[in-house]
């Protein structure tokens, strides 16, 4: 029954209109809010048929790293509390009731975040919803990193496989295989570590590392190359825990340590080296500055080149390495003929090629260059002052008449490694994250450069990151500027660097003091950033919390100790809305993770952890039925009952590489079962204040 006031208006409708006027402030609120984040237009770029809403285009455009406060429904409990409990346990210092009172303490801390209203509470939660809400129900599309400038990409997803197997087309460089061949490299990779190891050129402690029983296929991707005039793809090969990923990183680490103590002469290892080294030189009259970049190095190295470039190199390579050269050399030829991937189901062969991906591909490819340099440079009929290198980078200084004959001499040194030139222009040439100018005396100054491609994209100021890593990217972008450009051009990269974090969403107030006090240049970045002597770095153990507001300042503050380091991870972050384009991994191969095989006769499921693959240890509990010896819950559950398991319907619950964290895990899932079959001493390590 409606009651009727004064003036003609009813409680309801005056009711009414005082939600709708504060629905409208909310609102006016909430665009306000957003409009601070200021997104760019160079930020991102959909090049798919598909019409982008401005407020998507605006939220994607924060890029993958943007960090959003995590909404309550969206925390992982168990893995919050696996990884308060690996921090408790990381101080040896305490007592099992000091370690208890500090898990009464976390969880009261966790509970008291996690009960409330679960509905987002922040516009940036709702944009997220928002925009995930949209891509789903537009699955032709792709959000992608782009291959250079840190942009976010919005691409067809037919364009996409389209564009990627035109690549894979390219019979110079790949080939189609009729099976998955992971199996047969794994056991001839272990076959190469023993052979090592019986020979003595390993320990036995060195080959038990290397030793994988555990590979996954390496998968393929590609990148859009959006600043190149056509549309085209960077082809990547995901290496990480595949058959050969092992002893490619043994390998890569013994050409790194050649590399880094016996430099050639053409070697620049950073910007700051290359700072000291432009400081020193005057540019010969007539003589102008060019530089010169390999297109695509790495897939263009073949093998052959690769080993020539290794023996040109033995004498110092032959310094960190007890194995003889030809069985080194063995090794490398090995991991270029084992190059192979998958892509949308389908296995290929990289014939021509050092993946990119791979460990052992970016010292090789040093190796080449420098083996390329000192076969040219003896035959060429001029003086060349000076001539360094970044990995495909060159950068010289040659006579004005003589860029064009570098080229093609440059070109001629090998049918599959190609160069392009760039000419100085307007008195200078860019190098790395440097422009090179020279003055009319013939003095070369450095200057900070940015790419016309560059999107100027940073660490926004309302990412959800902690306030200190903020500042100190300011301060260490400005130490570099001060350190790698010449003094006369600091000011004017002082107030471009302003420029590029306003436009990242930084105050005024807070980038004048940071950009524009007199605090030199290359001091330690704020309390944390303190550079302290190696043996205390080494010693130091780590542990991570997830990054969430009220909740990861309050356990930090409880569980640090000095034994430990705890860093705050930021787990929320707009990558969530990134496509994934590696091919998934099958759940028998799957390896460090907690797994459910469920019972095909009862209710019943076992629950339990591995750092093997899933197809190794089910095979295990197939082992252990047999073996009436065995205690394993799940054996004695099949044998007692006369039960089938049914090992098809594997379930993953949890992804974790960390054992202690993956038991905590496994215990956290069969308690939260009731009809788990495991026994009750599986339980007996996680404490019931959890509960």
């Amino acid at each position: 029954m409606t009651v009727t006031l004064p003036f003609g208006k009813t409680r309801f409708g005056k009711f009414s209109l005082i939600k709708q006027r504060n629905l409208k402030k909310i609102e006016h609120l909430a665009k306000e809010q957003l409009t601070r984040i200021k997104p760019q237009i160079k930020w991102i770029k959909n090049i798919s048929s598909t019409p982008i809403p401005e407020d998507i285009l605006g939220f994607l455009a924060l890029g993958p790293k943007f960090g959003v406060d995590i909404p309550t429904r969206e925390i992982n409990v168990q893995k919050l509390l696996s990884d308060v409990e690996y921090t408790i346990n990381l101080n040896e210092t305490l007592s099992e009731d000091e370690r208890n009172v500090k898990r009464a303490q976390a969880t009261n801390i966790v509970t008291n975040h996690i009960k409330p209203n679960k509905q987002p509470n922040s516009i940036y939660q709702s944009e997220f919803y928002h925009c995930r809400k949209f891509l789903r129900d537009h699955p032709e599309l792709l959000i992608l990193r782009s291959d250079k400038g840190n942009v976010t990409v919005i691409m067809d997803k037919s364009l996409y496989s389209e564009l990627s197997n035109n690549l894979l087309l390219d019979e110079r460089y790949y080939k189609p295989l009729s099976r998955d061949p992971t199996t047969t490299l794994q056991t001839r990779s272990n076959a190469l570590i023993k052979k090592l190891v019986n020979e003595g050129h390993i320990t036995q402690a060195q080959g038990k590392i290397m030793y994988n029983y555990k590979s996954i296929t390496a998968r393929f991707y590609s990148l859009p190359k959006v600043h190149k005039p056509t549309l085209s793809m960077r082809p990547i090969i995901s290496s990480i825990n595949t058959s050969t990923s092992k002893l490619s990183a043994f390998v890569s680490d013994i050409l790194s340590k050649s590399i880094s103590t016996s430099h050639s002469e053409y070697y620049i290892g950073d910007s700051f080296a290359f700072a000291e080294f432009i400081d020193q030189i005057h540019l010969p009259d007539n003589y102008v500055l060019i530089s010169l970049d390999v297109v695509s190095l790495f897939s263009n190295i073949p093998v052959e080149l690769a080993l020539t470039a290794i023996e040109h190199r033995w004498h110092s390579i032959s310094e960190h390495s007890s194995i003889p050269k030809d069985d080194f050399l063995s090794i490398v030829s090995f991991l270029f003929n084992s190059n192979y991937f998958i892509f949308e189901g389908k296995f290929f062969s990289q014939i021509l090629g050092s993946p990119m991906g791979s460990n052992a591909s970016s010292p090789i490819a040093e190796l080449v260059m420098d083996y390329l340099l000192d076969c040219i440079l003896p035959s060429i009929p001029f003086t060349i002052p000076f001539i360094k290198k970044y990995v495909d980078d060159l950068f010289c200084s040659v006579p004005r008449d003589k860029t064009a004959y570098i080229l093609e001499r440059f070109n001629q040194l090998h049918e599959h490694i190609k160069f392009t030139l760039e000419e100085e222009f307007e008195m200078g040439v860019p190098f790395l994250d440097t422009r090179v100018n020279r003055n009319t005396e013939g003095d070369l100054r450095l200057d900070w450069y940015r790419k016309p491609t560059h999107s100027g994209r940073y660490l926004h100021y309302y990412f959800n990151h902690p306030h200190r890593q903020k500042i100190n990217m300011i301060l260490s972008l400005k130490s570099r500027i001060q350190r790698i450009s010449h003094r006369a051009f600091h000011q004017k990269n002082l107030k471009l660097l302003f420029n590029l974090m306003l436009n990242n969403g930084y105050p005024k107030g807070l980038l004048t003091r940071l950009l524009y006090n007199s605090a030199p240049p290359g001091q330690p970045l704020g309390g944390d950033g303190a550079s302290t002597n190696r043996r205390e770095v080494s010693s130091t153990r780590y542990s991570t919390i997830p990054l969430i507001k009220d909740v990861t300042n309050p356990l930090i503050k409880l569980l640090k100790h000095d034994s430990a380091k705890i860093v705050p991870k930021n787990i929320f972050k707009i990558d969530r809305l990134y496509s994934h384009l590696k091919d998934k991994i099958e759940v028998n191969k799957m390896s460090g993770v907690v797994y459910r095989v469920p019972c095909s006769t009862c209710e019943e499921v076992y629950i339990g952890q591995t750092s093997q693959t899933v197809k190794r240890r089910i095979t295990q509990h197939i082992s252990d039925i047999k073996n009436p010896d065995k205690t394993c819950a799940l054996a004695e559950h099949v044998r007692k009952k006369d039960h089938r398991m049914d090992y098809g319907a594997v379930e993953i619950l949890d992804f974790e590489n960390n054992t202690r964290k993956r038991c905590f895990l496994e215990m956290f899932h069969i308690k939260s079962h009731n009809n788990s079959m495991n026994y009750r001493r599986d339980i007996e390590g996680i404490s019931n204040i959890y509960s």
